[in-house]
């Protein structure tokens, strides 16, 4: 049988999605995830530090690949229930704020197994990039992601 996952899949990227960053948006996810911090809530005392305003945080940046359709979605015989989430990294290029617009594109950049107690596990590396409006980056982030093959 013909496994969907395998190094022919390094380069596919989806089409770049416009993605607006809210205030609300921010705020509800610094309380899912029990981040306090007044930097992603608190407009007059944002305004005082460095960053002089609201930004969000850090892992905020995951949802930015959650907005968009994987590159991962159209592949024949691709089966979620076999996936697990290996390990997330970001790069950060300047703060991500609230009323920034980002162009958004995931690319897979990289392929490889292992073989595991349970079987042969395929190892996904996705990017995420964010591009602001004049195509300067802004995050990217890095997602690995385990395929159960057998």
């Amino acid at each position: 049988m013909e496994m969907p996952v395998d190094r022919s899949l390094i380069g596919k990227k989806t089409n770049v999605h416009v993605v607006d960053v809210e205030k609300g948006h921010i705020r509800r996810f610094a309380e899912a995830v029990g981040d306090p911090s007044p930097l992603y809530v608190d407009e007059a005392f944002a305004a005082s530090t460095p960053f002089r305003g609201l930004i969000a945080p850090p892992t905020f940046a995951t949802t930015l690949a959650r907005v968009i359709p994987s590159p991962l979605s159209d592949v024949p015989g691709f089966d979620l229930h076999r996936v697990l989430h290996g390990e997330q990294e970001y790069i950060f290029h300047r703060p991500m704020r609230p009323g920034d617009r980002y162009w958004v594109q995931q690319e897979v950049i990289d392929v490889y197994d292992r073989a595991g107690r349970s079987g042969r596990m395929t190892f996904i590396v996705i990017e995420t990039r964010a591009k602001d409006i004049n195509d300067l980056p802004v995050v990217t982030a890095r997602e690995t992601i385990i395929y159960r093959q057998d």
